[in-house]
């Protein structure tokens, strides 16, 4: 049987003719909150999904790059639904500020941790600062300044470098947003110091224009 040439050319010499990453980061994650981020093998999860070591190797290089994409995977939710919420400025930048505040809070809650305990994953990922929680926090910050500007092109908010105040907002909001302060504080009323914390930044931001 001759095989169409142009189809052998168009696959990537060593990578499986069947994607199957999105299976294979599901089943590292149940095996994480199942066994352990730590204690979960490479042979863990090819096992889980009765395929071998040497045919998962073809969807990722190695084990780190498993780690980062279920990393990047539920930061990816949590990103989403703070742009959600920052999208609402276009009608009403201050209301903007507070929903991205309670939202970013409520899905690091839901999506990092598990009975109410912070994902090993995310600590990790966290402390040793990883590519993907760095383009995480340019991503927050991105959503910060498109209310940014849509409050000064309402007239509302001044700021001289956009940027620079994206920045300072997402370090304020540290307290709230960082999964180990979360963690330390899980018994605190977060909630409530959110809202404190977007008060303040937009206090901030109107008093330049008065």
């Amino acid at each position: 049987m001759k095989v169409n040439s142009k189809v052998q050319e168009s696959r990537k010499p060593g990578r499986p003719t069947v994607d199957r990453r999105d299976e294979i980061l599901d089943a590292a994650q149940r095996l994480y909150e199942r066994i352990g981020f730590e204690k979960t093998s490479i042979g863990d999860v090819a096992r889980e999904l009765g395929m071998s070591p040497a045919n998962l190797y073809r969807s990722f290089s190695n084990r780190r790059a498993i780690d980062e994409a279920v990393a990047k995977r539920r930061l990816t939710v949590i990103e989403d639904a703070a742009w959600r919420a920052a999208r609402q400025a276009a009608s009403d930048p201050d209301a903007a500020m507070h929903a991205i505040a309670q939202v970013v809070l409520h899905e690091m809650r839901r999506v990092l941790f598990v009975d109410g305990h912070m994902n090993r994953l995310c600590a990790v990922a966290s402390r040793e600062r990883w590519p993907v929680v760095e383009q995480f926090l340019d991503g927050l910050r991105g959503a910060i300044r498109h209310i940014l500007f849509e409050g000064q092109r309402a007239g509302r908010y001044c700021t001289a470098d956009v940027d620079a105040e994206a920045d300072v907002i997402v370090r304020a909001m540290t307290p709230v947003w960082h999964p180990q302060m979360i963690d330390i504080h899980r018994d605190d009323d977060l909630e409530a110091i959110a809202s404190q914390l977007a008060a303040m930044v937009l206090r901030s931001l109107r008093q330049r224009v008065e």
